[in-house]
């Protein structure tokens, strides 16, 4: 079977992505510290705004598989092949960095006093539920979509024209799991952490699984040109991305008025702004790949294709960056504050890049960190 073209513009999303990411990680602290000032707005429009990153990461998850795979026979060879190398490129970094933020923790905290029973118990409850820090959640639901993915890939083998219809399936999986989980829970039935559960993602992943299908005729409306703009499909291009600022505007200032006026309102507001934000990140930021890479490979875009290439790594180590990074002193007034937590921002971003970057370069055993590292083109070769 003929290999599907390389769509190297996904390693400029992955890089915007993991931008997102950082600015998230960056401002977390701001919103507390900053609360009753003039600064807090705009932190707040950062951290907020971001908050497409992990549906935009799961999307890409959804279309870079379905992608590579709706066309491939769903046998035992495949399967092995598609498990062994996740349980090498994610499981195995992940289990390593959550040991080495177990050990943070445990240090930070000065626990290591506890019993060997208890601090064992404790690790174990971190791996299985991606707790050993902040950010590795994101591992266990995409562990937890590819547990699903052969169910998913087989119903749309069987029936492709499901597929024109998973993005809605998707949306109405999740919003049907997050109004029980609010009303159930309310009513004391259960409580589940929907943050670290798959279901909470749908709409993302089978958004990528039904653009991925369809590619080669969505193209030509998902990507921006001047022939397309010729052939009028300009104004949807236009509203697209107007309704995208609307939607994440609208949802920054929802916060923005719980936070500073205490505004109670039904928290399904703020799940379904965030949610369509989200959705339509995925589109643009696929837009905005194309486009900046359609603008040649100049330096720009050569840095973007390196920082998404290496953005799996950037995400497991920056954390550790920001960590060390807050422990210096930093004195002065808005001015230097602001300049602090972009500072915090770039040092965790270029400290995690080159280092990634260095160790892919240099060691060869490094995707055992880092996952799977940066891939040279080839003609005719698959996406990654």
């Amino acid at each position: 079977m003929r290999q599907k073209e390389r769509i190297p513009q996904l390693d400029i999303f992955r890089a915007i992505a993991i931008f997102a990411v950082l600015a998230i990680h960056a401002t977390s602290r701001t919103l507390a510290e900053t609360l009753g000032t003039n600064m807090f707005h705009p932190f707040l429009f950062i951290n907020k705004f971001s908050q497409f990153a992990v549906p935009s990461f799961i999307f890409l998850s959804g279309f870079v598989l379905f992608y590579n795979y709706i066309d491939r026979p769903l046998g035992g060879k495949t399967l092995g092949k598609f498990y062994s190398r996740r349980l090498l490129y994610i499981i195995v970094p992940y289990v390593l960095f959550s040991l080495l933020y177990f050990a943070l923790k445990m240090t930070a905290g000065h626990t290591w006093s506890l019993p060997p029973g208890e601090m064992a118990s404790k690790l174990w409850k971190y791996l299985w539920t991606g707790t050993a820090y902040t950010h590795l959640y994101y591992i266990i639901i995409i562990i937890q979509f590819y547990v699903l993915f052969p169910l998913i890939l087989w119903c749309l083998q069987k029936v492709r024209r499901l597929a024109a219809w998973a993005p809605l399936i998707g949306l109405i999986l999740q919003w049907g799991f997050v109004l029980l989980n609010k009303y159930m829970t309310n009513n004391g039935y259960w409580q589940l952490s929907k943050g670290s559960l798959a279901i909470t993602y749908f709409s993302y992943f089978l958004l990528g699984a039904g653009i991925a299908v369809y590619y080669p005729s969505l193209k030509k409306w998902l990507v921006p040109s001047r022939e397309g703009w010729r052939a009028g499909k300009g104004p949807v291009w236009i509203t697209l991305w107007l309704l995208w600022i609307v939607a994440g505007v609208v949802h920054v200032e929802l916060w923005f008025n719980n936070y500073t006026k205490k505004t109670v309102i039904n928290s399904l507001w703020y799940e379904g702004f965030s949610n369509l934000h989200a959705l339509l990140s995925c589109v643009v930021l696929l837009q905005v790949s194309f486009l900046l890479y359609g603008a040649g490979r100049g330096l720009l875009t050569r840095l973007l294709l390196s920082a998404g290439a290496c953005s799996f790594g950037i995400y497991l180590l920056h954390p550790l960056l920001l960590f060390f990074y807050r422990k210096l002193p930093f004195h002065g007034g808005s001015l230097a504050y602001t300049a602090a937590i972009a500072g915090g921002w770039l040092f965790a971003l270029l400290g995690s890049w080159v280092v990634v970057a260095f160790a892919f370069r240099y060691i060869k055993s490094a995707w055992i960190i880092f996952g799977s590292g940066p891939q040279k083109a080839k003609a005719g070769s698959k996406s990654a």
